[in-house]
């Protein structure tokens, strides 16, 4: 193919990416080495704005919880969604549908109104806590820590699992029948066939499922901001980020988390991308 050609094709992408993309990830990093001030001028300021956040306990805290809210949520939502997969292959077509339907709400609702929906469950006057108080239970989820965590963890789950389980389902439905019929003939047992001949086949799936959700699950922000407005031990790093940038109004110490964040999920998805880029090599 000519370089014109080439560039013909490729060029309004090139530019789009450039534009929407490239040029304000430069000009967060420009401004986060910068400090703002009553006048509304921005003055040279070097790392001042890193070092200030870096030394923040909020700033630690706050990336505490991020990681055990993506080691927590990623897992769950890939497990269930694998579990519900599994399951939409033993019903009818009929119920299939139904359940399908019945699974996407929560993908499919705005997030906004998925998330006080789901709160509504879980207070005094809520289906669970009625449900749990007919069983002599009695928790209040926004009194402590680690009740508080486990509902915002809760509802991410509840909230992603229906696209893990869409992306799965159609994987399974790829999964050479052959093969399978060839391991019942030789007695392999389920959870072998499992091992050996579905989940290889579902490898692909379940990276590209990791990668999106350690993007979203790092940058976690809406259901927080509803469900406990980062209370109780439950600010994510983005809470952070609009608490310092938005209601302390420093703007530049905002840039400045902007940039630590994007630096973190890159930490966190270098061995996932090392790994494609080595298979994919290995296969050329």
């Amino acid at each position: 193919m000519r370089t014109k050609t080439f560039l013909g094709f490729t060029g309004p992408s090139i530019v789009m990416m450039v534009g929407l993309m490239a040029v304000p990830v430069a000009l967060t990093v420009w401004l986060s080495l910068h400090r703002l001030t009553f006048r509304g001028e921005w003055l040279w300021g070097g790392f001042t704005n890193y070092e200030f956040v870096l030394e923040d306990p909020d700033f630690w805290r706050s990336l505490e919880f991020t990681l055990v809210f993506c080691a927590v949520t990623i897992p769950g939502k890939i497990i269930l969604g694998f579990l519900t997969a599994l399951a939409l292959l033993r019903v009818g077509p009929i119920w299939r549908s139904v359940f399908i339907a019945c699974a996407l709400l929560p993908f499919i609702v705005t997030p906004v109104v998925g998330t006080l929906a789901f709160s509504w469950l879980f207070r005094d006057f809520g289906v669970v806590n009625y449900w749990m108080k007919l069983a002599g239970l009695s928790v209040n989820w926004w009194a402590n820590e680690t009740n508080s965590r486990a509902l915002v963890m809760l509802h991410y789950i509840w909230h992603g699992t229906p696209f893990a389980t869409l992306v799965l389902y159609a994987g399974l439905q790829g999964v050479p029948k052959d093969e399978i019929e060839a391991a019942i003939v030789d007695g392999a047992g389920f959870w072998y066939r499992m091992r050996a001949v579905i989940l290889p086949h579902l490898k692909s799936l379940i990276v590209f499922l990791a990668l999106m959700m350690i993007m979203d699950a790092y940058r976690v922000f809406d259901s927080i901001a509803i469900l406990t407005k980062g209370l109780n031990g439950t600010e994510s790093l983005m809470y952070y980020n609009y608490r310092v940038a938005v209601v302390d109004n420093a703007l530049a110490r905002g840039y400045a988390i902007a940039c630590l964040t994007v630096l973190g999920i890159l930490v966190l998805l270098a061995p996932f991308l090392v790994n494609t880029w080595n298979e994919q090599k290995a296969a050329r």
